[in-house]
């Protein structure tokens, strides 16, 4: 037993250190003073080559559906959140881990991170932020923050209340710091495996993102479950806001034509009722919020 826990943990330390070109070992460059400036892509630390040492990941989604110029598909992402609800390990699956429950972990906290994702058959750049700071008394890395992201991922703990609590204050915050913007944001409840110890229901967290106008997502870092998910959704979330309205109705087809007809049935009546009633409104709403391919 003792051999193999070493040979797991010399596999996980092999494997970060080849994906540790995609961390970025000071994040400060990237949170200026200036709210309204851009965040510069981050770059290789340890290699000179720049862009051809950056990860990739692809969706199961082969269908290629719009040739989009690259300079449109950057995107700033930041997790906020309290201590200890999974951001970092979150962070470090995105990073390239093969798991968040190894010994070193703790390398990809508090870092920046930039991945090129496929998602519905085009490429995306996401220059991942998780320098969160919920201790800093003087508020001013937060601030940052606030303004830093095109899109932010607000992450509780399912296994603690206050967190959730806490998450609610953020998105208020959140919407006050960035009055004007629509900006995608998804309440991310995090270590959903540990069922035993949950504090904070499903229908909590789709409630509070019905009411914060907001999408919402159950994941497991340990396992991991829906960590990937997650990332390919405030991705559609961005090119829902962002792109043009052809570029959106092709991709709405493409997901019509996917959709079983009974479930086409049901889409319609649904919305032929919710237009009567403000209480079946509500509940379709919940119900639909943590899907991440419509606003």
């Amino acid at each position: 037993m003792t051999l193999l826990v070493t040979m797991r943990r010399h596999s996980l330390r092999l494997q970060h250190q080849l994906h540790r070109w995609s961390i970025c070992a000071d994040a400060s460059h990237l949170l200026t003073d200036e709210p309204s400036s851009s965040i510069a892509r981050s770059k290789s630390c340890n290699n000179s080559a720049g862009d051809s040492c950056r990860g990739s990941w692809s969706s199961d989604s082969s269908d290629s559906v719009i040739s989009s110029d690259s300079s449109s598909n950057v995107y700033n992402v930041v997790l906020i959140g309290e201590n200890g609800v999974g951001k970092s390990a979150l962070a470090s699956i995105f990073a390239g881990a093969a798991d968040s429950m190894g010994s070193d972990s703790e390398l990809y906290g508090g870092e920046v991170c930039e991945q090129t994702m496929t998602v519905d058959g085009e490429s995306a750049t996401i220059t991942l932020l998780d320098t969160w700071d919920p201790q800093d008394e003087s508020k001013r890395s937060q601030d940052q923050c606030m303004q830093a992201g095109d899109a932010y991922l607000i992450v509780y703990s399912i296994t603690d209340r206050a967190s959730f609590e806490k998450a609610s204050e953020l998105r208020i915050q959140l919407r006050r710091a960035r009055q004007s913007e629509d900006i995608p944001i998804i309440l991310v409840g995090n270590k959903c495996d540990l069922v035993r110890c949950r504090e904070v229901s499903v229908n909590e967290g789709r409630a509070c993102a019905v009411v914060f106008d907001c999408k919402f997502i159950e994941t497991s870092a340990a396992m991991p479950h829906n960590v990937w998910n997650m990332f390919e959704g405030i991705v559609r979330q961005l090119r829902l806001r962002r792109d043009s309205k052809e570029a959106n109705a092709r991709r709405k087809g493409l997901n019509k034509r996917r959709m079983s007809l009974p479930k086409k049935a049901k889409r319609f009546l649904d919305k032929i009722v919710a237009k009567n009633n403000k209480n079946v409104a509500f509940r379709l709403k919940s119900k639909s919020c943590h899907d991440l391919s419509v606003l």
